[in-house]
């Protein structure tokens, strides 16, 4: 529980309400994460301190669990702290998309499971052009390789995570598959 109301905490919407006096749900995607608080404020400064801060409350969630606590337990406080950031209870269930936090949490979890995602997400996006692409690829072979590279236990314990970061981006692959998923260029517009 504690992890989940850690996870609750809407850094994004608190940041945009504070600096611009604006409902950070009511910009671009509605989502209350690091990319839209920099849309909505229009300030890289926010979107990394939003970042920064939505990172921390999945890693701290995970210090909180022990680092006595088995790896299961760690990341089941990794998954209540995503859960948490994407359906807080304060915002009524209309959080971010849990990615940040995710990255947090099995960052205290596995050191290897970051670098990791972003070799992952780095190819599928330059290869693809879509964001979302980088954010699939990263999110559905995390769990793998992590079994690959640390131990089957935390490719185990990864996966609820990842299983909710996808969940959260559905909306983006039902567009990608439509094709009405804006395309982002790795090098300009074509």
């Amino acid at each position: 529980m504690a992890a989940y109301l850690l996870g609750s905490l809407p850094s994004a919407y608190l940041l945009v309400r504070l600096v611009r006096g604006a409902d950070v749900r009511t910009v671009e995607s509605g989502s209350v994460g690091a990319l839209n608080a920099f849309r909505a404020t229009g300030r890289t400064w926010i979107g990394l301190v939003v970042l920064v801060v939505d990172a921390a409350k999945g890693a701290l969630a995970v210090l909180l669990a022990g680092g006595g606590a088995g790896i299961l337990t760690q990341a089941l406080a990794a998954t209540m702290a995503v859960l948490g950031h994407t359906r807080p209870i304060w915002l009524r269930g209309r959080g971010g998309k849990g990615l940040a936090t995710a990255a947090g949490g099995l960052s205290v979890i596995t050191p290897v499971a970051v670098p990791l995602w972003g070799v992952v997400w780095a190819l599928g996006y330059v290869t693809s052009g879509y964001i979302v692409v980088g954010i699939i690829a990263a999110t559905v072979l995390l769990p793998p390789l992590l079994g690959v590279v640390a131990g089957w236990m935390y490719a185990a314990g990864a996966a609820p995570v990842c299983l909710l970061v996808l969940l959260h981006h559905r909306d983006k692959i039902r567009r990608l598959l439509l094709g009405t998923e804006p395309k982002h260029y790795w090098r300009g517009r074509a």
